[in-house]
């Protein structure tokens, strides 16, 4: 009984130990990690909540007191303060119970370069760590999808006649290409089109792209007119044609019922027990111009909490759009600290809502219906897929059900930059962070079936080391690598993992290519003679084809890049002190090794980030080469031997 006791976490005791102050609580297991991250502006008040009887019922809040060792809670000045050191620390230690939005991937956006004297639209992708754009560089996004990208760049082409060639083919070009022939570009490669013109048409692309439509459709409509006046009728056509195509895109949008034209997100959330989904629809000058949805597993807190740690995770990343209000379905703590923070990151006034009636009440509706049905369709293809691993159990006579499945391929260049790569399905879906990629150490390139025993030796030998096992093992190959594979689990004593080996028709044998001629892949297992052929009405079986797919782009990528690296490889990476930027640097500024290899002290020092005792490191590096190069590089001479006459 006391046993018992002692495992229990003494809640009372801690809270009789915390202050009536903001700051942040850390929720301890008893292997010392951290469950969960929450800030409170009364860390007392705040913490108490989650033990008082009959103020959660949920089974997670119960079992709070076994599953804690020690509650942790650092102190801060005010509520903003613990806004942002609760977003430091879940981004820091990545607890279990929190919001994680994973790592912001590279956006898609289009760039307007005015330092040219005739601009183009460049579709560009940028991320937080990007470098912002230079001082005439203009960018328009971000764009949610390649489609929405497209169709603006569709309305540019059709309406604003820029050109889409680049510097190149712009400086070689000697006559106008399809785009002039078909009226979307006016050719200022070959043709004398005035540079003031050409601005005319860029600052109407700009308030395009800015959503401006109203403001762009009386400016041409206003040129139109005037165009008519001076009877320049076909002018006044192509302002006419311009005005009537984006009156028709305007219409064709989707608008909310939005007159202030106020830039708004819109948020809704909808939860089954654990499992929160969160939709994000985006307004901008009144019109609804898109939206995200974010999946979660494993929230036991209230819904409140998980707004509030989503709706502080999701706007303190750096460069986010933050608008002028912030729609939420649910009151959260601390609105008028998270509005300050949320105004300075913005530079002007943000307003957080929560909406009981009117129109925002109406947006807020549209929000959790789209939020719901997400997760619907979300759930829908989870049991869709699950099914189809059951399926693909019963089809490989395998023992369990294949939810962690991994592929290796192997890829090289004619035996050279021989490289492998293992992907990784979970539950029918990529994890790409678990990919791994591989470097051959022992193995002759071009040795197919060593390289593959010596990757499996070494993923495995860390499995062992970490339990971490996959539930069915894909080789890409036919029945040689299957039995490599097979050879590898025996030495290692694995008998847990299963085997399939997946080959197209160029890898299997004249008499399996009789089975099923409309058939491209066969699957061959340890215990069954005969392959299995994989057809469309087999949908489990296109797992593995997807699978090794993604296997051989993911091998010939690591590939392309190990060979252009060690190509990129010179005498300079040799030099203690010089790594990729000096290196870039010497070769911009002296043109060649070699003229880095003549020049004086004084030359080097002229070299940005080249300091006199780097210049001397690459004057004696050279000397030093050039003294040793004569004896080891001159043959040695062979001995006289006269020969003797018969």
């Amino acid at each position: 009984m006391s046993t018992a006791s002692t495992n229990v976490f003494d809640w009372e005791a801690r809270i009789k130990t915390l202050p009536h102050s903001p700051g942040v609580y850390l929720m301890k297991s008893k292997r010392d990690e951290i469950l969960y991250i929450g800030k409170a502006k009364d860390l007392k008040r705040r913490v108490r909540q989650y033990f008082q009887e009959g103020a959660d019922p949920r089974p997670f809040v119960r079992r709070l007191p076994k599953l804690l060792k020690e509650i942790d809670v650092l102190l801060t000045h005010t509520e903003k303060e613990a806004l942002l050191l609760e977003a430091t620390l879940i981004q820091e230690h990545q607890p279990r119970f929190n919001i994680l939005l994973k790592e912001e991937q590279r956006y898609l956006y289009l760039l307007l370069d005015q330092s040219h004297n005739f601009p183009r639209l460049q579709v560009v992708r940028r991320g937080p760590k990007d470098k912002p754009p230079k001082p005439k560089q203009r960018l328009f996004g971000p764009y949610q999808s390649g489609y929405a990208v497209r169709q603006a760049l569709e309305v540019v082409g059709r309406c604003f006649r820029l050109r889409t060639c680049d510097e190149r083919e712009m400086r070689n070009r000697t006559r106008p290409c399809l785009e002039h022939q078909i009226k979307r570009c006016d050719a200022p490669c070959v043709l004398p089109v005035p540079v003031e013109e050409y601005n005319a048409h860029i600052q109407d692309v700009v308030l395009f792209l800015e959503g401006k439509h109203q403001e762009l459709i009386d400016d041409l409509s206003q040129k139109m007119w005037d165009a008519a006046d001076r009877h320049a009728y076909e002018l006044a056509a192509q302002y006419r044609d311009q005005t009537t195509a984006i009156k028709q895109l305007v219409e064709s949008q989707q608008s909310v019922q939005s007159e202030d034209k106020v830039d708004r997100d819109i948020f809704g959330l909808y939860r089954e027990g654990g499992e929160v989904e969160i939709q994000l629809l985006t307004v901008r000058r009144g019109r609804l111009s898109g939206g995200r949805s974010f999946s979660f597993a494993e929230q036991e807190f209230d819904d409140y909490e998980v707004l509030e740690s989503f709706i502080s995770a999701y706007y303190l990343r750096e460069h986010v759009d933050i608008p002028r209000e912030v729609l939420l379905p649910l009151e959260v703590e601390g609105k008028e600290d998270l509005e300050e923070l949320l105004s300075e990151r913005r530079g002007r006034k943000v307003t957080l809502w929560f909406p009981k009636r009117g129109d925002r009440l109406k947006l807020i509706e549209l929000a959790q219906k789209n939020a719901e049905q997400g997760f619907l369709e979300k759930q829908r293809a989870e049991e869709d897929n699950q099914k189809r691993l059951k399926r693909l159990q019963k089809r490989l006579e395998l023992k369990r059900v294949p939810y962690r499945i991994e592929c290796i391929d192997n890829s090289h260049m004619q035996g050279r930059y021989p490289v492998s790569a293992i992907v990784v399905f979970e539950g029918g879906y990529p994890n790409r962070s678990a990919y791994r990629r591989y470097h051959l150490k022992n193995t002759k390139g071009g040795d197919d079936y060593g390289a593959m025993k010596e990757i499996l030796t070494r993923r495995f030998k860390r499995g062992i080391k970490e339990q971490n096992f996959p539930d069915l093992l894909l080789v890409d190959g036919g029945r040689g690598q299957l039995k490599m594979a097979q050879l590898v689990l025996e030495e290692l004593e694995l008998d847990s993992v299963e085997l399939a080996a997946i080959a197209k028709k160029r890898h299997q044998e004249e008499e399996d290519r009789k089975d099923d001629p409309s058939s491209t892949d066969r699957i061959y297992l340890v215990h069954r003679k005969d392959a299995i052929p994989v057809r469309p009405k087999h949908p489990e079986l296109l797992i593995l084809s997807k699978m090794r797919d993604e296997a051989h782009k993911t091998a010939i990528t690591f590939h392309k890049k190990t060979r252009e690296r060690k190509k990129m490889q010179s005498v300079l990476d040799q030099i203690p002190q010089i790594g990729d930027t000096r290196k870039k640097a010497l070769l911009q500024h002296l043109g060649s090794v070699k003229r880095v290899e003549e020049a004086n002290l004084q030359e080097l020092m002229e070299v940005p980030g080249i300091s006199e005792a780097t210049a001397r490191v690459i004057i004696e590096f050279f000397k030093s080469a050039r003294s040793v190069q004569p004896n080891e590089g001159r043959k040695k001479a062979r001995p006289y031997k006269k020969s003797s006459s018969k």
